[in-house]
């Protein structure tokens, strides 16, 4: 086991196994010398192999860690593993192609029809901030639409044989006729029990050329996409979804664009009361990959204490092997200090209320009532609480 420390000095201590820090070391397209030769070492030591490669998938950085590993250090790899990866790395490569086909003929099929798309994650972000389709692990397409036009765009893909898998408020999943491919139709960046207002029209207003696949397609402004991408490392964390890989897409964006302007981005979370989620995907990504932040954005984002501890929290999760029996409360703590303003911890305030309140099938068995007086056990299950936590 070693500490994170070992990686960047600005890390909370976390202990972690040799092939994660192995894998922390290969989140990224360009590999520094100082990674390498750290690279090196860790190689040189008894390896599992298996749990590797499972890690790097469960993280979302197969291709990654095949690319560097090959360009880096091949011999210190067993050739059978080797094989193994590249197979991976290839069968990756072919997909990408494919759903990247895909997304294509789909964003010509909105615009032939006149609905304004915006693709984002996946093929885009790979394209874009990786510049290789094949470095970037991705098995779906993310397209944002107009609320006004998710009806129109959901029937235009059914007519293109695509069904209906699920809807939510905020986003829906078609499956292409043979269950190949997955769309999810985004008419919002977040789901309604983690709220951030930003519309379509304030980013169709900023949207830049991007070449996928040598087709200029409208993708993100560099700023809102940071940003977008800082606020799924909050959301996905607080679900239990947390993966390494959308720190490597922050750290890939900030590399790509240096020209970002980096008083938009914060001028922008700011007003929508997202600062937080920026600063703690900036944090993220500069202590565990060494991004580059210019020193003045780095010295605000480092003074605030409770991205701090939001970052202390993320790192845990996803580097602690062991059962963690307070995640539990762990995750409540960390909704509560990721929101900055009470009206936005108010969802998930009046959910954990339903929780306590709401029935159970002993407070049934408890005290029996007939249907028109069902209503009385929401009054029954706070007190028997309170009654039970008062005897013990």
């Amino acid at each position: 086991m070693k500490s994170l420390t070992s990686i960047s000095a600005n890390l909370p201590i976390v202990d972690i196994r040799t092939e994660v820090e192995i894998l922390v070391c290969c989140a990224r397209t360009c590999m520094d010398s100082k990674n390498a030769e750290r690279l090196k070492i860790l190689l040189h030591e008894n390896i599992d192999w298996e749990y590797l490669i499972q890690t790097a998938n469960l993280q979302g950085l197969m291709p990654l860690l095949y690319w560097n590993l090959n360009t880096t250090c091949p011999e210190a790899v067993p050739k059978a593993t080797l094989a193994q990866l590249r197979a991976s790395f290839e069968a990756n490569a072919g997909w990408s192609l494919t759903l990247t086909g895909e997304l294509l003929r789909l964003l010509e099929l909105f615009a032939t029809h006149e609905i304004p798309s915006i693709p984002f994650k996946g093929a885009i972000l790979a394209a874009s901030a990786y510049g290789n389709l094949a470095l970037r692990q991705f098995c779906d397409l993310d397209i944002l639409v107009r609320q006004q036009d998710v009806l129109a765009a959901k029937d235009l893909l059914i007519s293109q044989g695509y069904r209906l898998d699920d809807e939510w408020g905020w986003e829906c999943n078609l499956i292409s006729h043979d269950g190949r491919i997955s769309v999810d139709l985004h008419q919002a960046i977040t789901p309604n029990d983690f709220p951030v207002s930003i519309y379509f029209d304030d980013l169709w207003k900023g949207v830049k050329s991007v070449s996928l696949a040598g087709i200029n397609v409208l993708s993100l402004s560099p700023e809102d996409l940071l940003l977008i991408l800082c606020i799924n490392i909050a959301r996905d964390s607080w679900q239990d979804r947390e993966r390494l890989v959308q720190i490597c897409d922050v750290a890939e964006v900030i590399r790509v664009y240096q020209e970002m302007n980096w008083e938009q981005v914060i001028k922008r979370a700011s007003q929508l009361n997202s600062l937080r989620m920026l600063f703690l995907g900036l944090l993220l990504a500069h202590d565990l990959l060494g991004a580059n932040l210019p020193e003045e954005v780095l010295k605000r984002v480092q003074a605030e204490q409770i991205v701090k501890s939001l970052v202390s929290l993320v790192c845990k999760w996803l580097f602690c092997q062991a059962e963690n029996p307070t995640r539990g409360r762990e995750k409540k703590r960390f909704y509560f200090q990721v929101r900055e303003r009470f009206q936005d911890r108010v969802p998930y305030l009046a959910h954990l209320v339903h929780l306590w309140i709401a029935p159970s099938e002993t407070d049934r068995a408890f005290l029996p009532l007939p249907t028109s007086l069902s209503f009385l056990y929401y009054l029954i299950r706070p007190t028997r609480v309170v009654i039970k936590l008062m005897l013990r």
